[in-house]
């Protein structure tokens, strides 16, 4: 009976024992299933309880925090460094513009005006006057003018030595939309001097020979810039000129017509304050006189190319090819120029300049150099090729130091020299243009400095220079030595006094001879009466200095002069 009990007991146990272990190997598709059939997505382990279900195929599980990953890093490996472009690629916009200049100062004493003139009359019958002034007509346009006079009956006993030096300018700008811009200039010379007196046994001159000189220009140009540096820009202009020389048997006439055009066309690059230029124009002179009538031509062809480097240099190349024709010779000149100004530290500029150009000067530019010349003078091409170097010190706000260095080696330069008949060597007549090769070098210093800010400032530049010509001798009428400089002192509100000094060392004349050197003192006391009306009084060659500027002609001594000054 026991038996059969142990028997029974034990086959429950084992019943009990088998029933989860056949629910789990039951197939998923079984309805019968005791036990509901879990996700395991649905899991979720907590605590610090890592399992591993090799049968999952989807990650991750809920709750799990595998170990962070770590790197192997190359102990030899290069760093990184970003480039200037990949570091400027990063910048904000408004960070990549040029750095704002240093603030400027303007001299107090000197107001915004729209016109000034000046008024009076000097020694020996010598009345001047000089006016500039500018007005708006409206929002896009303007209007403004320039005039300058001087005039005097002469100081010379026994000759006339009168002359009238006229010049008048006006200018008409009007903007046509936002990005155009039109203007018109227009010119006018009117002026006369006499010349010196020469005793000759074989021509006939009378004893106060005159010249006359004069003309006018007219000028158009149109500009459209879209964003202040990308666009175009046509000019356009011609000057007409006549030089008549009244002086018996060497009496003759000079006319000259000279024509421009150009044509630039600008484009921003793809760095800041990048431009590129292409430029096309031409220059045609037509002239006249009692030798000869015949023409010149100077044609150009170039690229410009400017770039700030850095924010600090600046960079300017020019390529540029011309064609060069006139009644001697035709011919090709290369015309490179390049300047370079570099910031070597705060307040001191380095700049060097290199380049090569041709050019004609014209009758009204040698004419106006020397009013002494007869009128009879043929054009040649000029080829200036030049290098310099120029340092500047700013030492602080009120004061800078300059310094520099120039050589030129120029081609058919024009030389002045008196002019003589092959039969009377030793009787020089009036000045003629002969064309040479020559040479300069050139050293110079300046100095300008407020001693006391906007009350009382000085200035000055030296120089000494070498010009020879290549076939020996040095250049006439050219000195060696030479100073420019002046001082102005604001005594109160409404005086200002201003001096000046100017130097030119020995020279030599065409012949050889030795010209004397001279220095001119100069001074001028301005008083304002009201706050637009005022008197001004002035000295010019206090030491009473006998000098020439061009040998045969001994310029004025002392004068003083005195008027009245208006401003608006």
């Amino acid at each position: 009976m026991k038996r059969i009990s142990t028997v029974t007991f034990l086959s429950i146990i084992l019943a009990i024992a088998a029933l989860p272990s056949a629910a789990q190997d039951r197939q998923g598709g079984d309805d019968d299933a005791m036990l509901p059939e879990i996700d395991p997505q649905d899991i979720e382990i907590r605590s610090e309880f890592k399992a591993r279900f090799p049968g999952l195929r989807r990650q991750p599980i809920l709750g799990f925090e595998p170990a962070s990953r770590t790197y192997s890093v190359d102990p030899d490996r290069m760093p990184y460094i970003e480039s200037r472009e990949e570091v400027v690629a990063d910048l904000p916009i408004s960070e990549l513009t040029r750095p704002d200049p240093p603030a400027y100062t303007q001299l107090h004493y000197s107001p915004d005006i729209n016109a000034f003139g000046r008024l009076g009359a000097g020694s020996y019958v010598s009345p001047e006057a000089t006016f500039w002034g500018v007005t708006r007509l409206n929002e896009k346009s303007y209007i403004g003018g320039d005039l300058d006079l001087s005039s005097s009956e002469g100081h010379l006993d026994n000759q006339k030595s009168s002359f009238r030096f006229l010049n008048a300018d006006a200018e008409f700008a009007t903007k046509l939309d936002d990005d155009t811009r039109l203007g018109f200039d227009l010119g006018l010379e009117n002026s006369f001097n006499h010349l010196y007196g020469i005793e000759s046994t074989a021509l006939s001159i009378p004893d106060s020979p005159r010249k006359e000189y004069g003309g006018f220009n007219l000028g158009a140009d149109l500009q459209r810039l879209k964003n202040g540096v990308a666009g175009w820009n046509v000019q356009a202009n011609m000057r007409y000129y006549e030089a008549r020389v009244y002086a018996g048997d060497l009496a003759g006439m000079t006319d000259e017509g000279v024509y421009n055009a150009s044509l630039s066309k600008r484009w921003a690059g793809a760095h800041p304050q990048e431009m590129i230029t292409a430029k096309l124009g031409g220059t045609l002179g037509d002239y006249n006189n009692s030798i000869t009538a015949d023409q010149w031509m100077t044609g150009q062809a170039g690229v410009e190319y400017q770039r700030l480097f850095n924010y600090e240099m600046n960079l300017t190349v020019d390529a540029s090819v011309y064609y060069g024709s006139n009644a001697f010779e035709e011919k090709v000149y290369f015309g490179p120029t390049a300047t370079i100004e570099l910031p070597i530290f705060e307040g001191a500029i380095l700049t060097g300049e290199i380049g090569a150009k041709p050019y004609v000067q014209t009758a009204e530019d040698l004419h106006s150099t020397n009013r002494f010349l007869s009128s009879g003078n043929d054009f040649r091409h000029t080829y200036r090729m030049y290098g310099a170097g120029e340092l500047e010190l700013k030492y602080s706000e009120v004061g800078s130091l300059s310094g520099g260095i120039r050589y030129e080696d120029i081609s058919n330069q024009p030389v002045f020299e008196r002019n003589a008949l092959s039969s009377q060597p030793d009787e020089l007549l009036f000045y003629r243009v002969r064309y040479a090769d020559a040479t300069r070098v050139r050293i110079y210093a300046g100095a300008s400095h407020q001693v006391v800010p906007e009350k009382f400032w000085l200035h000055g530049k030296a120089y000494a220079q070498l010009p020879e010509l290549k076939d020996g001798g040095r250049v006439p009428f050219s000195e060696k030595l030479g100073l420019n400089s002046g001082f102005g002192l604001r005594l109160f509100d409404r005086a200002t006094i201003e001096g000046w000094a100017d130097y030119r060392g020995l020279r030599k004349n065409d012949q050889g001879q030795n010209l004397n050197d001279y220095l001119l003192l100069g001074g001028q006391l301005d008083l304002l009466i009201t706050d637009n009306i005022g008197v001004y009084a002035k000295v010019v060659n206090l030491l009473d200095q006998e000098y020439q500027k061009w040998e045969g002609y001994v310029e004025r001594p002392m004068q003083i002069y005195g008027g009245v000054t208006f401003k608006l």
